[in-house]
């Protein structure tokens, strides 16, 4: 992503009649323009760096599909604010929703664990454990449970996602820290311990 430096209003009409009119290089030329713009704008409601990444991603892709829709004179770095926030509500709302369903079952499951059997411990470390995996980006998740759970390497998981080994070790780091962070933040530290036991398979 490149610094951004403000176009001329006179480079402005050219590229917004080019994109307007499909011109693909148009496209690929406001991404380069923009994209560092968007992204430090997302950074400031949205936390995770693989979130900002996709909502910047879908920001373009969205000005794409309404390419036929710019007009010649209005500046295009308007339009692609607006559509960012847009998308960053859409995903604040998701993440609104999220939690609540979160802390709901979060309740139910306190209550049922509250209520069974003495014998049955397991069952709150892995509501826990759940909850903790839940927090995780899609990709992070895959990762950590092919690799905590499934027993594959990080070698083998490079191969069978396509990405390095290097991406795989630091999805596994961040996604140990998320998890750590989450239970820190949530709940008390015996628990913590407890449930860091069973995902790193102590």
């Amino acid at each position: 992503m490149n610094e951004y430096v403000e176009m001329p209003p006179k480079l402005i009409y050219q590229i917004n009649v080019r994109l307007s009119n499909g011109d693909h290089e148009a496209f690929l030329e406001i991404y380069e323009q923009y994209a560092t713009l968007l992204y430090n704008f997302t950074k400031k409601y949205i936390q995770d760096q693989d979130t900002v990444a996709d909502i910047v991603h879908d920001t373009f892709y969205n000005l794409w599909r309404s390419r036929e829709r710019v007009k010649a004179e209005y500046p295009i770095k308007n339009y692609l604010y607006r559509i960012a926030r847009n998308v960053v509500f859409k995903e604040l709302k998701k993440q609104v929703k999220t939690a609540d369903a979160l802390a709901d079952l979060q309740r139910r499951e306190t209550l049922r664990v509250a209520a069974a059997p003495a014998d049955q411990p397991g069952g709150a470390y892995n509501m826990l454990y759940e909850l903790a995996l839940a927090q995780l980006p899609p990709q992070r998740k895959r990762i950590f449970q092919l690799c905590r759970e499934e027993g594959l390497s990080h070698k083998e998981i490079a191969r069978f996602l396509e990405i390095s080994p290097n991406t795989v070790k630091e999805h596994m780091s961040l996604a140990m820290k998320s998890m750590k962070d989450y239970l820190a933040r949530e709940h008390d530290i015996v628990m913590k311990l407890l449930v860091l036991s069973v995902c790193m398979g102590a």
